[in-house]
């Protein structure tokens, strides 16, 4: 019995793939997770343990795993990582600063390896940062607002919303609340991944949903009052039938004093 196996599921175009295990800081929690790395495509794969609870085994070929759980890899964009990491070494009291990138690493041979890949070390600089070209080993960068609004907008588009999220947003009626709705859902989804700090940013550039959140609000006032409206006609209703009841009971009664 083997017990240094573990079932891991990814994407069909990994399957063939030598990945490395890494850990790295988590992009909103700070707390070191496990991560999968392809070397020569530069992607990063999120690690999630499916814990089966009960008795449960895997059996392979020649081989039987005795804990029941797996892993799921997914694709994460890494340049979450990055923007937590730059974060927290450029702010400063309400400004950033410019700071060595390769620094970064230094932290952890992990993110050593992570900032190695050079092709989307790059595309952070571009994407989210201002930098400066010191010479041809180093180059300062710090943070640019704009740049980080802008990328975190791009990843809130409506159209990337996935389907299963389409009940919430059915209430909506009308189509740019909808459309606005659909795009809050997004942003609760890149909250997963951003710093509190970012995801505050972000929710003040959209004007805080205010369209989406008053009509939710109306929307839960006609409710209520549409309940307390329909309680009224069902004990008007109710207290209609009894007194029908009532009269109807006493008009084929026999009066007492009448029978006697």
């Amino acid at each position: 019995m083997s017990t240094d196996r573990s079932v891991i599921v990814v994407p069909k175009r990994f399957s063939g793939q030598k990945l490395e295990r890494i850990q790295l800081p988590h992009p909103r929690t700070e707390e070191l997770c496990s991560y999968y790395i392809d070397k020569n495509e530069e992607v990063i794969l999120e690690a999630t343990k499916v814990d089966m609870k009960g008795k449960r085994s895997w059996l392979g070929d020649g081989w039987v795993h005795s804990n029941g759980s797996l892993y799921m890899l997914t694709p994460i964009d890494p340049l979450f990582i990055y923007l937590t990491l730059i974060t927290k070494q450029s702010q400063t009291k309400g400004d950033w600063k410019f700071v060595d990138i390769d620094s970064l690493g230094l932290e952890s041979p992990f993110i050593g390896r992570f900032l190695k890949m050079q092709g989307l070390k790059q595309k952070t600089l571009d994407r989210l940062c201002e930098f400066r070209q010191i010479s041809e080993d180093v180059c300062v960068a710090k943070i640019d607002s704009d740049k980080v609004i802008t990328w975190l907008k791009s990843k809130c588009a409506a159209g990337r919303m996935p389907k299963v999220l389409e009940n919430y947003v059915a209430e909506f009626e009308n189509d740019e609340l909808k459309e606005q709705a659909k795009i809050r859902e997004m942003a609760l989804l890149v909250s997963e991944y951003v710093l509190p700090y970012w995801n505050d940013k972000l929710v003040q550039a959209y004007g805080g949903f205010a369209k989406v959140c008053d009509s939710e609000k109306l929307a839960a006032k006609l409710r209520a009052w549409t309940g307390r409206a329909a309680c009224k006609i069902i004990r008007a209703k109710a207290r209609k039938a009894q007194n029908s009841q009532g009269k109807a009971a006493r008009k084929g009664s026999i009066q007492v004093q009448t029978y006697y």
